[in-house]
């Protein structure tokens, strides 16, 4: 599972592009609209699965958003993709977020988000 700006699906090939992978978001100032995409690769599932990605900020488990999919997995061999690009994410204030992934409302992984007030890392 990643975080990224965005994701792009080839138009025929259906191969993924991940622009921009990052673990840490700077923002001028908070509270801060981003827009940002979640990319989960899934091996060994086969079946009727629902989806869930929550973002939720850490410091109290505070919900920032709830995506879901339904997805129907055939071939237990190959394995299947999720990308959701998401816009007009709100984080309130700096600090560490988690995307969490549920199946058919088990969880399955997670991954965390550093969101940073200023300290861009590169010249703006």
């Amino acid at each position: 599972m990643l975080v990224c700006d965005q994701v792009i699906a080839e138009q025929g090939t259906g191969k993924k592009s991940l622009i921009g992978i990052f673990d840490n978001l700077h923002a001028a100032g908070f509270p801060t609209e981003t827009r940002l995409a979640v990319y989960v690769k899934l091996a060994d599932a086969q079946g009727q699965y629902k989806f869930r990605i929550r973002l939720v900020g850490l410091k109290n488990e505070t919900p920032i958003a709830d995506l879901n999919a339904d997805v129907t997995i055939a071939d237990p061999t190959s394995p299947t993709e999720l990308a959701i690009n998401m816009i007009g994410i709100i984080l309130p204030e700096p600090g560490k977020y988690e995307f969490q992934l549920y199946g058919n409302d088990t969880y399955l992984h997670r991954i965390t988000l550093n969101a940073i007030q200023g300290g861009f890392p590169w010249p703006q």
